[in-house]
């Protein structure tokens, strides 16, 4: 974040929202997000204008998403800084909200790739006012332990989204997720409105997210959180459709196969994060290279319901050994800067998974069109193999050296 004005000090900023209530809206704003995100992974690809659409078509629809949220980043947080969080909240309440209506009406699909970008948009503003708004009222010593309740909630969402999803499928129809999201966005946004304050930037973070970036080894943690959203987001447009014509598994299946992978990473995240500064981070990332690069291979290979599975839980299994390690080293990142930058470094953390989640889908898109599913997660394995290895040159090898 930027300078903010001289007079700005935290206790004027929680004197006019209350920190209780402006961190309990923020953990929200990112929990139906993520929620509404994961409800559309079942539905998406399986709409007719999505599959008349074909893998490419397919992969550009979810990577849409990301370009919109990297575009709407930098945006959010110019508005943040000037104007405080509360603006870019409701505009994100407004584009999520609309965005739900697209998907309900279930196409064509230039307005399915629409409601994919307002999606983005309403993403890329959320995250950037809610961790800003968690910065402006949570002092730096403490701030650490409420981001990662955040990030908790945001993987709540995560999970619980597909299966839902799946399950509302099966009973009503493919717009019936979606009315529900736009349900729970209206709801939360009463909460928006009522709880958050016109209110000024953060002040103690006045560096930024390139003032992160040159911190020697920020450009490899920051390649660990790119490549560990983009593992997710490549088999989030292919395998559903994968899985729906290989193995006639429905709607309600594909949910519950997507909420096995992240249930496995939720499960491992804080086992993992235990060993952060115990063990060489260069070690645990490692241990993710190769967990994705099986994991790929398998599905790829896989012939039977069971090595899906296989390949899910191992990969759920890399993103713990990618997530655990990049998302503490950032924010020791962040506190090498003079004066510290933690919520630059977590900008930078949210930009550099948006590109992940761009180009994971487009290249799986383009490549399974191409090759056809096999070969081109064969492929996605060994890019993955090589991609891995090079971030771990220059990665921090603890977070005691880190810290340092």
């Amino acid at each position: 974040m930027t300078t903010a004005p001289p007079n700005a000090t935290s206790s004027n900023i929680s004197g006019a929202t209350r920190p209780r209530a402006a961190v309990v809206v923020a953990c929200i704003a990112l929990f139906t997000d993520m929620l509404v995100y994961g409800l559309a992974i079942p539905v998406l690809p399986l709409l007719d204008a999505t599959v008349k659409a074909g893998p490419v078509g397919t992969g550009a629809l979810f990577a849409s998403y990301a370009a919109a949220m990297i575009i709407a980043t930098p945006i959010a947080g110019r508005i943040v800084d000037r104007r405080g969080p509360r603006g870019p909240l409701l505009i994100g309440l407004i584009g999520l909200a609309t965005a739900t209506l697209l998907f309900a009406v279930g196409g064509p699909y230039w307005l399915l790739l629409l409601g994919r970008i307002l999606q983005g948009v309403a993403a890329g503003m959320s995250w950037v006012a809610s961790l800003a708004l968690i910065a402006a009222v949570i002092p730096l010593p403490k701030r650490g332990r409420y981001m990662g309740i955040a990030m908790s909630m945001i993987a709540l969402g995560t999970l619980i989204g597909p299966p839902i999803s799946g399950l509302l499928v099966h009973n009503f129809g493919t717009a019936a997720p979606f009315i529900l999201a736009t349900g729970i966005a209206l709801a939360d946004g009463v909460l928006r409105i009522v709880f958050i304050k016109p209110m000024p930037a953060p002040t103690d973070d006045p560096t930024g997210p390139l003032a992160v970036l040159r911190v020697p080894g920020s450009l490899s943690v920051i390649g660990v959180v790119a490549l560990s959203a983009a593992i997710i987001a490549t088999i989030e447009p292919t395998l559903p459709q994968h899985l729906n014509t290989g193995y006639s598994v429905d709607a309600l299946g594909i949910g519950l196969l997507f909420a096995l992978l992240v249930t496995v990473g939720v499960l491992l995240n804080p086992i993992v994060g235990n060993l952060v500064g115990r063990i060489d981070a260069r070690y645990l990332v490692a241990g993710g290279v190769l967990l994705a690069t099986t994991g790929l291979l398998v599905l790829g290979l896989g012939n039977q319901l069971w090595h899906i599975i296989i390949g899910l839980v191992l990969l759920g299994a890399a993103i713990a050994f990618f997530s655990a390690p990049s998302s503490t080293l950032i924010g020791v990142q962040g506190m090498q800067t003079r004066p510290p930058a933690l919520g630059g470094a977590y900008s930078l953390y949210n930009l550099a998974y948006a590109v992940g989640l761009m180009t994971g889908p487009a290249l799986a898109g383009i490549l399974v069109g191409s090759i056809g599913f096999q070969a081109a997660f064969i492929t996605l394995a060994v890019t993955t193999g090589l991609l891995g290895a090079s971030t771990l040159r220059k990665l921090p090898a603890a977070l005691i050296t880190a810290a340092k």
